[in-house]
């Protein structure tokens, strides 16, 4: 009667551990926030993302600073620290673009300014009226994928090295 009684509980106990994985796997799965670190990003991630209208280049990523009311001073740093994020991606440098995207109302730029951001390598766009209205109103960066659809947005402030991780996590990804 005691073997039967021990090899009763082994049994159990064989059961218990072979099961226990799958359960906790399938607890946890589905409350993710009993691991703590549930985001990886450090931006704030679009859902749905944003389509743009083709903006008729290359499929890269994108660096995009939105000044919808034309660039002053502020606007002059946020593209200097849009540069150096690029620069900072090594040889992962030719994979990204870095975009100003104006709105209809701007001003033109001086061919000074103009001139500058040719050097760094820095395109400008107006946008039409229809996308502007999607965008927000205030000042923004933003990273778009190679189908032109924004997909982390960032507030001015935000810590270069924040912006230069997520992009680096982008660009490791296979499609």
């Amino acid at each position: 009667m005691k073997t039967n009684r021990r090899n009763y509980i082994v049994l159990l106990l064989l059961v218990a551990l072979f099961v226990a994985p799958g359960v906790s796997a399938y607890l946890f799965y589905n409350h993710l926030t009993w691991l703590g670190a549930a985001k990886t990003n450090k931006g704030e991630l679009l859902s749905p993302p944003l389509l743009l209208a083709k903006l008729g280049m290359d499929a890269k990523w994108r660096l995009i600073l939105w000044s919808p009311a034309g660039c002053d001073q502020d606007c002059m740093q946020q593209l200097d620290k849009l540069a150096r994020i690029r620069l900072a991606l090594g040889r992962r440098l030719y994979q990204v673009d870095s975009l100003l995207l104006l709105g209809g109302e701007a001003p033109p730029l001086t061919t000074a300014f103009a001139d500058s951001l040719r050097e760094q390598d820095i395109r400008v766009l107006k946008l039409s009226a229809e996308d502007q209205h999607r965008l927000p109103t205030n000042p923004e960066l933003f990273i778009m994928n190679p189908d032109d659809y924004l997909v982390l947005a960032y507030q001015p402030t935000t810590k270069p090295a924040d912006i230069f991780h997520d992009l680096k996590r982008l660009l490791n990804t296979k499609e």
